[in-house]
């Protein structure tokens, strides 16, 4: 009995310790990942509380920026051509849409999912 006790004990450590290893893996941020010279997910920011912009309006948003140093919301359509290839996010609906992503392919492969105005605003001319 005295022999089992302390073996019992051991090997309860043993078994503990080796449940409380984490195995840490590196992966790529979403937007480091590129296939076929785009990136295969957009990027993502965020936007404090009270920074998007009304319902019908969009907003663009300069990560890094600070928000009183952003530009105002507008309606969307006076962004057409300003938009693709700026670095910025858009702000629409309560949502950050990346303006370097391709929404337009996207939307191919998942019907429904990006607004028009994002398709359009996003896409090259």
């Amino acid at each position: 009995m005295r022999f089992l006790l302390p073996s019992c004990l051991a090997l309860s450590a043993l078994v503990l310790a080796g449940c409380s290893r984490h195995v840490v893996v590196a992966r790529p941020a979403p937007d480091a990942i590129v296939v076929n010279g785009s990136r295969a997910a957009p990027r993502s920011v965020r936007v404090p509380p009270g920074h998007y912009p009304p319902p019908g309006q969009c907003r663009l948003w300069y990560a890094g920026r600070p928000p009183g140093h952003q530009p105002p919301p507008v309606p969307c359509e006076r962004l057409r051509g300003r938009v693709a290839g700026s670095g910025a996010f858009i702000l629409f609906n309560g949502v950050a849409w990346d303006a370097d992503y391709d929404w337009r392919s996207h939307q191919r492969r998942k019907p429904g999912s990006v607004p028009v105005i994002i398709v359009e605003l996003t896409s090259s001319p």
